[in-house]
């Protein structure tokens, strides 16, 4: 297996440094960039298995980018998985970040330690399916586990790792209603923060793919002060 790649973003030069000393010990390439341009452009150029971007660079660059815009232009043209750096609490703004498609962020300061874990996490996500389990069929709705692909009605849909995760555990235990915390422990492989509306971003957008009516789903249901249920047959 070739060595995994980790892109980091962000314009504090010396942590910049002290982190990729760090990542590169741990054993992954390491590319850097310090602005939201550049960044863009070396993820085009080396095609990163991870990008830790942070949200809110003292300067923009010439371009005016913000880690927000970036994530965005990533999504647009990268399957690469993302970790933010947000340098705030507000549980808005992890919440947009999550909405636009990153898979986990970190606040600073954070322990170097947290932050390779995470990194290690979101990649063993992305990587999982070397074993070919069976492909799960709920007629409309078709999730290979093996290759890691999504089918609702006939098409493709693309998940991020952590949406693909929490689908894959609803969907293993239909019927069986799970809790956020549930979630948490048997997709994202991380210890519960009590922000619970960080799991409920992750199903929206779950919703919105695989779901005729996102509004008035028929897969995933919501029960009320509990968390959420997979229904394996639906009204065709």
């Amino acid at each position: 297996m070739s060595t995994q790649r980790i892109l980091l973003v962000d314009d504090d030069t010396a942590m910049l440094d002290d982190l990729s000393a760090l990542i590169r010990k741990e054993g992954f390439d390491v590319e850097t960039a310090t602005s939201g341009e550049e960044g863009l452009t070396r993820a085009r150029e080396t095609r990163p298995d991870l990008v830790v971007l942070d949200i809110a660079f003292t300067t923009a660059g010439p371009a005016g980018l913000d880690g927000i815009e970036v994530l965005r232009r990533l999504r647009a043209e990268s399957d690469a998985c993302v970790l933010m750096l947000t340098q705030t609490s507000i549980g808005y703004v992890k919440v947009s970040t999550l909405e636009i498609g990153a898979d986990d962020y970190v606040t600073k300061p954070f322990n170097p330690d947290e932050l390779v874990a995470r990194i290690r996490a979101i990649l063993r996500r992305a990587n999982q399916g070397e074993e070919r389990p069976r492909v799960l069929d709920f007629g409309t709705l078709r999730i290979d586990p093996g290759a890691r692909r999504v089918f609702a009605f006939g098409k493709e849909v693309g998940l991020t790792p952590i949406e693909f995760d929490i689908l894959l555990s609803l969907a293993r235990r239909p019927g069986q209603v799970m809790g956020r915390r549930d979630l948490i422990t048997h997709a994202w492989e991380r210890e519960f923060d009590s922000d619970e509306r960080l799991v409920d971003v992750h199903v929206g957008r779950i919703r919105k793919k695989i779901e005729e009516t996102p509004a008035k789903p028929k897969r995933i249901i919501t029960v009320w002060g509990k968390g959420y249920r997979f229904e394996a047959d639906v009204p065709e």
